[in-house]
């Protein structure tokens, strides 16, 4: 070969290699994309927005994940599950991103499962349910997993460790601190409340036998519409019936009218204890107009450090993103940092079956516990791994606190009854 032709060669090989390296090293730079969905009209979903925006954020400052930034792209479904199919499908075949968060009620993220179950071959992603409670994600993954292997649950608790876990620990709480021996059910017709109402088959009977076969009687039970607005006849009725505490399984419907009927109630100096939802936000003492005094509640929503992660998410998310940390956004915030870390495991977040391997073993440092998801069936780690206190309102000089009753060691102050509470 002669001078000119070996140039010519080189010349060559020397341009492929640099497109090679130029094209792998842009690759590499390339962000990681992280798409979020949800209804941005609700206090919830904007909520879990700026937590998911302030964990990008944080995460690009300390460099991002293994050397490659993050790329936040948000979509409002509205709150329509049509919508929310268009908009599960333009993130993953348009704008290719490696994960989706579904930051709403778990009915959004049944119907981004079943597309993204479709899209999955072609589009590998994971696809992260923050806010939604309901048992059938996990229950996808259990029947079929290799079709629904890249769904993940990342809110408090799915109703089935609601019965397993949280129906003990609550009759514990009744019995222990309230002194109560016989309970009032009230449940919202949602689907979350399902199992709750009905059990689980072959995993847990109903709360109602749960209770009964922790030491509590029940002695009544009513199903609520969510649209429903009075409330009076239900506590006159368990008033009636002698309860010692109500619990009330709701989250959506209206809560300030359930909190103000009870308190002008003969029901008012039985302990009302709430599962979430208003009466767990700062805003439910306002909303109320005090009447929330005594109400007990499981939130997210307190200035006591359970992990050296949570204030400092609280009054980041207040101070620099201008929304408060209402449910949904911790638990958003945590997936975002648990994604990152099993992503770090897996040499970065390229290669999806990788990556869900490793989630499915990541634990991390959360700002509620623990972060992580259960191996085979990829709902949130539970109770006593990831934490939601039980509060109750109490006076706080002349406005209303919530204060931490249980558990026993970020408890701030002792359960007082309604009538205590009200003197």
């Amino acid at each position: 070969m002669n001078r000119k032709k070996s140039g010519v060669v080189v010349s060559v090989v020397l341009f492929f290699i640099l497109a090679f390296s130029t094209g792998a090293m842009a690759q590499a730079n390339a962000p990681i994309k992280i798409g979020f969905m949800g209804n941005l009209s609700a206090a919830f979903s904007l909520s879990a927005k700026g937590a998911a925006q302030m964990a990008v954020d944080e995460m690009n400052s300390a460099g991002g994940i293994a050397g490659q930034p993050l790329e936040l792209i948000v979509e409002d479904t509205k709150g329509e599950i049509p919508k929310a199919v268009e908009l599960y499908k333009k993130l993953v075949m348009t704008d290719k991103v490696t994960a989706v968060v579904i930051g709403e009620k778990v009915e959004m993220a049944v119907a981004g499962m079943e597309i993204g179950a479709e899209l999955f071959k072609e589009f590998p992603h994971i696809m992260f349910s923050t806010i939604g409670s309901g048992d059938v994600i996990w229950h996808h993954v259990r029947d079929n997993y290799e079709k629904y292997k890249f769904g993940f649950q990342t809110y408090y608790s799915v109703s089935t460790n609601y019965l397993n876990i949280w129906g003990p620990l609550n009759a514990q709480v009744f019995k222990g601190l309230a002194g109560a021996k016989k309970v009032a059910l009230v449940y919202e017709d949602m689907e979350w409340t399902k199992p709750l109402r009905k059990g689980l088959k072959d995993v847990s009977p109903p709360l109602k036998e749960v209770y009964s076969q922790n030491g509590l009687k029940v002695v009544y039970e009513t199903t609520l519409s969510t649209d429903q607005k009075m409330f009076t006849s239900v506590f006159e009725e368990i008033a009636a019936m002698e309860a010692d505490v109500i619990d009330a399984t709701v989250g959506y419907i209206d809560e300030g009218a359930l909190i103000k009927q009870w308190e002008q109630s003969s029901a008012r100096d039985l302990p009302l204890y709430i599962w979430g939802g208003l009466a767990g936000m700062p805003p439910a003492w306002k909303v109320t107009e005090g009447k929330c005094l005594g109400v007990l509640v499981g939130s997210s929503m307190i200035r006591v450090p359970i992990t050296e992660k949570t204030i400092p998410f609280m009054d980041n998310l207040v101070g620099k993103y201008k929304v408060g940390p209402i449910f949904g956004s911790h638990t958003t915030y945590d997936t975002l940092y648990g994604f990152k870390k099993a992503a770090e495991n897996a040499g970065g977040a390229g290669n999806i079956e990788a990556l869900i391997k490793s989630l499915e073993n990541v634990e991390e440092v959360a700002v509620l516990g623990t972060i992580g998801w259960d191996p085979k069936l990829h709902y949130n780690l539970p109770y006593p791994k990831y934490v939601t206190p039980i509060v109750q309102w109490q006076k706080e000089g002349d406005q209303g606190a919530m204060k931490v009753i249980f558990p026993a060691e970020y408890a701030n102050a002792k359960y007082m009854s309604p009538a205590e509470l009200r003197k």
